[in-house]
């Protein structure tokens, strides 16, 4: 009875039926969704990665911008004025004064998250604070944000750490050297930030990276330094810290003071990629209740911190899970039909059904022009309409399959293309200088590397110009920071004229002062430089009656040269225009002065 069962012609032909019409529409449904999921995996990393970099720059532009400032604050001469005072000499004297009220105007730049502005002396003493008078006279030499500046003479941010004071208050310091005229050291400005502004940066784009997506900044040990969705995990770690490290971060500030079992999350998969300088991960968070992510990771400039997004994967797939469900429920309905007119058909066997089955063989061959020739219209020329109809139903469902396949394609490559012209778009404007339109200090240093490395091969020369414009506060005090900006613009945009070379940057260096990179130039062609750009400024005449100097905004110029090698450093190059530019200050202003390799070993 069994053998006689599978042997019919009814079950024969039930399931030529459904291989015929189910089988191409499970196998378009699988490569529809697997292009899709790719699709989908590469869009989502694509928002993340951008969304990370985004996030890394912004923060970076923020370090860059108050290291900047705090270079330039320390500079004033009121600052250095008081430090040089012996401590009976300071009280009640108009340098103290002066010294309060400078920092008092700096403090009000930025009111929500500027804390405090302070003078260390170089024995790490607090001697000036604008917020609290009980800070004066606090010891702060241990402090990195002291032992730094001085160790490198270059301004120093420290890592964010909690105030010993102040439940939930987080702090971030910038401090640079203090220096008087001569360039000695007499102490150190430093600035104490809300770190609550980074934060706020990390979380941002959280909103355009897609639902339930979430944003993490961690230090280089690890540490959570921002969390979008878990706040309370910050200064908590991914993975256990050894005992002395532990029991180290937690005296600086940068470690909770929770039970140890309560410090870290267990986010092995991540510090493992962490390690690893992975861009791209798929791992369980502990935040999400061990979902599996999709996550991009981004690593700063200025500090060894990483910016982490991350996006449930269930959720940045949850079009595909629809999709499938969707190509289920009509694989049954589709079977459902097969089945019903397979078993009709059955039941009206005729010696016709031969010539139908030939057709239907060579139908799930591939052959899906083929047509049964309609003869009669009694149940087998049925049969054979039904089978045409189907036939050309599955034919049209096939083109209309490779058709939205198509367009899903194009709109991927169109996606892929936006996305690269966005990334374009947001490299020039990190480069790039709001205020002039010439290139940044970020754009100056990456190209002094990739010039330095290109010369020392070659053994060529490359020549710097460093110049500020006079006066400039004065300028600024007096005609208003409107006209400074645009002063600044007149100025920087006369330099990009001056000079036409490609290879040649212009780049604005910090405040007034401006720097020109000059591969394959030697120090006689940087002179030149220099002396078109000083008559070109003269030429511009711009009103500057409170100069000293000249009637009109003038400028000084640090020149130098050398050829690279391995063994000397870009920043040699730097230091030594620097120099320059200060004797040329030194000497009168509005004039050019040179700095030559052998006057490297005077450098301080």
């Amino acid at each position: 009875m069994q053998h006689f069962f599978l042997g019919s012609i009814r079950p024969k032909l039930i399931a030529s039926f459904l291989v015929v019409a189910l089988i191409p529409l499970l196998l378009l449904a699988f490569i529809n969704k697997e292009t899709t999921e790719k699709a989908l995996t590469e869009n989502v990393q694509q928002a993340l990665s951008a969304a990370a970099n985004q996030t890394s720059n912004r923060i970076d532009a923020f370090i860059d911008r108050n290291l900047n400032a705090v270079r330039v604050e320390a500079l004033l001469p009121g600052l250095a004025g008081y430090l040089s005072l012996t401590p009976k000499e300071r009280d009640n004297s108009p340098e103290k004064q002066l010294a309060t009220e400078t920092l008092s105007r700096l403090s009000r730049k930025d009111l929500l998250n500027i804390l405090s502005y302070s003078l260390l002396d170089l024995n790490g003493k607090n001697v000036l604070n604008t917020t609290n008078t009980l800070d004066i006279s606090t010891d702060e030499s241990k402090q990195d944000y002291f032992k730094e500046p001085l160790q490198t003479k270059l301004p120093f941010v420290s890592s964010m750490k909690r105030s010993p004071k102040i439940h939930d208050l987080v702090s971030i310091f910038f401090s640079s050297p203090v220096r008087n005229a001569k360039g000695d050291i007499l102490g150190v400005l430093r600035v104490s930030y809300n770190a609550t502004v980074i934060q706020q940066l990390v979380t941002r784009e959280t909103k355009q990276t897609g639902n339930k997506s979430l944003a993490i900044l961690l230090d280089e040990n690890n540490i959570y330094l921002a969390h979008s969705t878990a706040p309370e995990l910050v200064f908590h770690s991914i993975v256990p810290l050894p005992l002395d490290v532990v029991s180290q971060l937690q005296i600086e500030g940068r470690l909770s003071n929770d039970p140890i079992p309560k410090l870290a999350t267990n986010e092995l998969k991540l510090k493992q990629a962490l390690d690893n300088q992975q861009l791209y991960l798929t791992a369980g968070l502990s935040t999400t209740g061990n979902q599996v992510n999709m996550i991009a990771i981004a690593h700063l400039k200025y500090k060894p911190w990483s910016v982490l997004f991350a996006q449930p994967r269930a959720v940045a797939l949850a079009p595909v899970e629809k999709q499938i469900r969707d190509t289920m429920f009509l694989f049954a309905l589709i079977a459902s039909i097969v089945t019903i007119i397979a078993f009709v058909i059955g039941q009206m066997l005729t010696q016709s059904i031969i010539y139908l089955t030939n057709i239907v063989f060579q139908f799930s061959a591939g052959n899906l022009d083929i047509r049964a020739k309609v003869n009669s219209k009694d149940e087998i020329g049925q049969l054979a309409k039904s089978f045409n109809n189907m036939a050309l139903q599955l034919q049209t469902s096939l083109a209309t399959l490779e058709q939205r396949v198509q367009e899903r394609t194009a709109e991927l490559v169109i996606a892929k293309e936006t996305a690269e012209d966005a990334n374009q778009k947001l490299e020039k404007l990190v480069n790039l200088d709001g205020l002039t339109q010439v290139a940044n200090r970020r754009c100056l240093d990456g190209r002094l590397q990739a010039e330095w490395k290109l010369l020392t091969r070659e053994q060529q020369p490359l020549s710097l110009i460093l110049f500020d414009v006079d006066k400039f506060k004065l300028y600024n005090d007096y005609y208003g920071h409107l006209a400074g900006d645009d002063c600044l613009i007149r100025v920087a945009q006369t330099v990009q004229q001056t000079v036409r070379r490609p290879a040649d940057l212009v780049a604005r260096y910090g405040g007034e002062e401006f720097a020109i990179l000059l591969p394959n130039t030697d120090l006689a062609g940087a002179i030149n430089v220099a002396q078109s750009i000083q008559q070109a400024i003269h030429v511009l005449a711009i009103p500057h009656v409170q100069s000293d100097v000249e009637n009109i905004v003038t400028v000084s110029l640090g020149v130098t040269s050398l050829i690279p090698t391995w063994e000397i450093k870009p920043d040699i190059l730097i230091a030594l225009a620097d120099q320059a530019l200060y004797n040329a200050k030194q000497q009168g202003r509005d004039r050019y002065f040179i700095a030559v390799s052998e006057d490297i070993s005077q450098l301080h």
